[in-house]
């Protein structure tokens, strides 16, 4: 069966504009105008470098799991499983202490046994070596068929690694994003799931 690699925050889940609210109600924080259309959290959501860590552990802690889905996300997934066209393997730049939640966002929504696995795409991870973060590199041995991400530097990552054939999931932030000179174009942008459910089903 083909396995499709997809990102979790903005792919699956409507996780900026949770941010967003997040912000605005615990922190009094507005998004200032333009300024969702950048994928920097500190930029977009107008945080300073301390509050910043203060925002993502409570964010994890009190948010992760209510998140809603992008529409038509989840129903794609179970679609993809009942009918064996494809094995979806969520592939995360979260860090690895939001693995209970992320997967109990996942079962919350007809999709048990899902893989998660978390990589550091972005170079956050205090320590990328720790148990439970899988090495880029290493999703090689995965042989996915597809990627689909929305995140700039993960894109870059994605096109210079030539890992897989990959999609772009529109959203503000990636809008003026293109392909590396030295990395492969992208098979696709889409802007929704019904989109990206025909793409997946037509894959040979």
């Amino acid at each position: 069966m083909k396995r499709v690699y997809l990102d979790f925050d903005d792919v699956l889940a409507e996780t900026f504009r949770e941010l967003a609210r997040f912000a605005r109600e615990a922190f009094g924080r507005t998004p200032p105008p333009g300024k969702s259309v950048h994928f920097d959290l500190h930029e977009s959501l107008g945080l300073t470098d301390a509050e910043y860590g203060v925002f993502m552990e409570r964010f994890h802690a009190e948010r992760l799991r209510a998140v809603d889905e992008i529409p038509g996300a989840t129903a794609a997934l179970r679609g993809w499983v009942r009918d064996g066209a494809a094995e979806p393997v969520v592939v995360t730049g979260r860090p690895v202490s939001s693995h209970a939640d992320s997967v109990a966002w996942l079962e919350d929504r007809g999709l048990p046994g899902v893989p998660v696995l978390h990589v550091d795409k972005y170079a956050r991870f205090p320590d990328p070596a720790a148990p439970g973060v899988v090495p880029f590199p290493a999703l090689a041995a995965q042989g996915f068929a597809l990627a689909v991400e929305d995140a700039p530097a993960a894109l870059d990552v994605l096109a210079r690694s030539r890992l897989c054939p990959y999609v772009v999931f529109e959203r503000p932030w990636n809008r003026a994003w293109s392909a590396p000179q030295d990395g492969a174009p992208p098979l696709a942008r889409l802007a929704d799931w019904p989109a990206l459910d025909a793409l997946v089903r037509g894959l040979p």
